[in-house]
């Protein structure tokens, strides 16, 4: 009888303590980019400013499948400066993507991930052993092998593979509070 009031008021005491403090935990939420609401574009139009609560900087632009309509896709037009981070500068996590290569007959190039954390690189693509990421004609879903929070992150090239690079449905998973 005891044991059980102290329980319960063990209990009790937790959830004060919880109510009192406001303590509640966050709840990370997945979400899957597809870019479809951007209208359509032929010729690549630049992200807008914070985009799904995103900065996609000034080298992302949305481009419209041309056999589809209703179907966008991102492109990156340099081979520096597609740093992609959260509008208000929070954590996030990367989950990954379908990237693939926009060109018909040369369907084959290669990218690195690069990922960050608190001005720390927590992931180089480029300095990893299977770090190199080789896309073909086909959208593929492709990740980094990092799983921990990220504040930014940037895809690196060592040819011109980027002028024909596509990425589409961006999946990351970003703190929500509790309610």
């Amino acid at each position: 009888m005891i044991s059980t009031l102290l329980q319960r008021h063990a209990a009790a005491v937790g959830l004060t303590l919880t109510l009192a403090t406001g303590a509640a935990q966050a709840v990370l939420v997945p979400q899957v980019l597809g870019f479809e609401d951007l209208g359509v574009s032929v010729i690549g139009s630049p992200m807008p400013a914070g985009y799904a609560d995103f900065s996609w900087g000034t080298q992302w632009f949305y481009m419209t499948n041309a056999v589809d309509l209703s179907k966008n896709y991102l492109v990156t037009s340099t081979i520096n400066g597609n740093l992609i981070r959260r509008a208000d500068g929070a954590d996030f996590y990367f989950d990954g993507a379908d990237f693939w290569s926009r060109r018909g007959l040369d369907a084959n190039g290669s990218f690195y991930f690069v990922l960050y954390h608190n001005g720390v690189t927590v992931y180089d693509g480029t300095q990893a052993r299977k770090g190199r990421m080789r896309f073909t004609g086909t959208p593929t879903f492709m990740k980094a092998p990092y799983t921990g929070p990220i504040d930014a992150m940037a895809f690196s090239f060592r040819n011109r593979d980027y002028n024909h690079f596509a990425m589409d449905n961006f999946r990351v998973r970003i703190d929500v509070p509790a309610q």
